[in-house]
């Protein structure tokens, strides 16, 4: 007989509470040992392997996200920046509108600061999101606007404009009523709340709150000219309701004298070329009618020619004398 070679038989290998959890962050393949070959970390046969070591990484839950909770690394973007200038006018760190749609409401909000004395800064939320405390508008605006000029600071829910608001800041935010503010915001919160899409809302919001705000800045140069003094206010540009001097002058007289006569003869002129062009059409059209003569019967004799007595001409270009000699043909064929 052949002598067998008998091995010694491989143990099995056994589950501890480490490999368990290795097994459950992924870090264990089951099986991967015996289909590498000649693996270095593969024991030999007949060989036990070495314990390991327990493994001391400790595995931390992440924390559960709450819509209304804004994360601690936005907040300093938000409230507690240098300069309201180096922000821009659209204040956007956590990213929640597309790059597309915040240069479309950064290029608005430009362009209004270019055409109005006072500028929109709009700082956006997600709709649930809640401000911590001790954050406020009224803070913010006291802390980083109240030096500078006139602004219309703004907190915009994304989704949800009935939760805006606003507040002013700056030089001549006193004058602003408060009853003022609450019509502004409401009639931008009613044209934001036309849309359904969140970022249709807010360029809705934004346009109505530009119209308003230029009604806005109207009444408040108005008022300022009205308690300014007459002399300020006669030689302020854009006063619209000037006084007349006590002089005007022989132009200021005789100008609306003037404007009145040139409409007077623009008007006649117009109305002596309407009745000449009604009179070459009348006479282009006209008619005539002549009258229906009924001839005597037997041209005025007392009786007629007879049977055979035929006057007649063939041709019209002959004389009569010419053409009194010729038969009529019923005379040819008797």
């Amino acid at each position: 007989m052949t002598p067998t070679h008998c091995l010694p038989a491989q143990s099995l290998p056994a589950w501890g509470e480490d490999d368990r959890a290795r097994l459950k962050k992924g870090e264990l393949v089951p099986g991967a040992a015996l289909l590498v070959e000649d693996s270095p970390g593969r024991p030999e046969p007949g060989v036990a392997p070495e314990p390991e070591e327990p493994s001391l990484e400790l595995v931390v839950p992440e924390p559960d996200y709450d819509p209304k909770i804004i994360p601690e690394e936005y907040l300093e973007d938000y409230f507690l920046a240098s300069a309201p200038s180096a922000e821009g006018y659209l204040v956007d760190p956590q990213r929640l509108l597309s790059m597309q749609e915040s240069l479309d409401r950064e290029g608005f909000l430009e362009y209004h600061a270019d055409d109005s004395e006072v500028d929109i800064r709009m700082y956006l939320f997600d709709a649930q999101q809640e401000i911590p405390p001790p954050y406020t508008l009224r803070r913010l605006v006291s802390e980083r606007y109240a030096e500078g000029p006139l602004a219309a600071v703004v907190f915009c829910f994304l989704g949800d404009p009935s939760r805006n608001m606003i507040a002013f800041g700056g030089r001549g935010a006193m004058d602003i009523a408060a009853t003022d503010v609450r019509k502004i915001l409401e009639s931008a919160q009613m044209k934001a709340q036309e849309k359904s899409d969140p970022a249709a809302q807010v360029e809705s919001f934004i346009v109505q709150l530009s119209i308003r705000l230029y009604w806005l800045e109207r009444g408040l140069e108005e008022a300022r000219l009205a308690a300014a003094p007459a002399p300020l206010q006669s030689a302020h540009p854009s006063a619209g309701n000037e006084r007349a001097s006590a002089s005007p002058g022989v132009i200021a007289v005789v100008k609306p004298y003037f404007l009145y006569g040139m409409v007077g003869v623009t008007g006649l002129a117009f109305a002596a070329w309407g009745i000449v062009m009604a009179w070459i059409l009348w006479k282009r059209n006209r008619s005539y009618h002549f009258p229906v003569l009924e001839p005597p019967r037997r041209l005025g004799a007392d009786y007629a020619a007879g049977v055979g007595a035929v006057l007649s001409f063939h041709s019209k270009l002959g004389s009569p004398s010419s053409q009194r000699d010729q038969v009529p043909d019923y005379l040819t064929r008797m």
